[in-house]
């Protein structure tokens, strides 16, 4: 069971929680969602395949990321969802606050990390993901552009992620 913080229009928490599935998401109010953009030393961006299985968006691409449960912090949210999904350990230490940003009902905390990662030691959850690979930049935008990449977050980012 998750839990989840209830924030105002400006993203601040209100006090007030929700239970994921079980309730809706006040109109006019939000929930926080945490999404990390990993880069490697050849300016490739990590990228992992949506499970087939998954409510929303299943079977595209995307970055990792999650909502944020009650007693975390976004940031805390990354490294969970990193290791839950891909089986890898982040470099928090090396993790940049990016751009935070609110579309629908989800105020989004996003994060930048220099890391190279094995793809051959990632550990999929096949629950959540379904394929992982190193993009480049022209490729996420070919994906974004044919609707292969989940929506409202490459826009938000990509303008931002070609100088980190």
């Amino acid at each position: 069971m998750e839990i989840w913080y209830i924030l105002d229009s400006e993203g601040n928490q209100t006090g007030k929680t929700i239970v994921k599935g079980e309730e809706n998401v006040p109109e006019g109010f939000y929930h926080l969602g945490a999404d990390v953009w990993i880069k490697n030393s050849e300016n490739k961006i990590l990228i992992q395949k949506r499970s087939p299985q998954k409510r929303l968006s299943p079977n595209v691409w995307a970055m990792t990321g999650g909502s944020v449960i009650k007693g975390e912090k976004s940031i805390e949210t990354i490294e969970r969802e990193a290791f839950e999904e891909l089986g890898v350990t982040l470099n928090i230490e090396d993790v940049k606050l990016a751009i935070r940003f609110k579309v629908e009902n989800v105020w989004v905390d996003t994060y930048f990390l220099k890391q190279d990662i094995d793809l051959n030691n990632i550990i999929m959850q096949k629950e959540e993901v379904c394929d992982v690979k190193w993009a480049t930049y022209e490729e996420i935008e070919y994906l974004y552009q044919s609707h292969q990449f989940m929506k409202n977050r490459w826009e938000f980012v990509k303008d931002a992620i070609k100088d980190f």
